[in-house]
């Protein structure tokens, strides 16, 4: 069984997007690579400079680009021979929805817990 978890604004299922979500913040490579993307002054990055900065293989850097491609973290865009990636700003916010959504409930509980 499957726990289920609705949002406020409709019967959408929340648990499986959350659960890819939290899978690719999971791993300590991704959020240096998003923290790397976040507090440069470059506004894009190709896999190469994402290998460079995190020190490791170009396979592997591409392996994390991808993974949070899939989640609508990051956009990539082709220019000449290179693939760059940036942040997608509009999943970003639905992303935000979704975590301040399950936040909420949790704190609600807490709050009536104290009471």
């Amino acid at each position: 069984m499957m726990l289920r978890m609705n949002s406020e604004h409709g019967d959408d299922d929340l648990s499986e997007e959350l659960e890819e979500l939290f899978k690719a913040l999971g791993n300590i490579n991704r959020l240096i690579l998003i923290y790397n993307l976040a507090s440069g002054e470059k506004d894009k990055f190709s896999v190469t400079e994402m290998a460079k900065m995190m020190g490791c293989t170009q396979p592997a850097a591409s392996q994390h680009l991808k993974v949070l491609k899939t989640v609508k973290i990051l956009d990539a865009e082709k220019q000449g021979n290179y693939i760059y990636y940036t942040f997608n700003q509009n999943a970003l916010l639905k992303h935000k929805e979704k975590i301040d959504f399950l936040f909420k409930c949790v704190l609600t509980k807490c709050k009536k817990l104290e009471e």
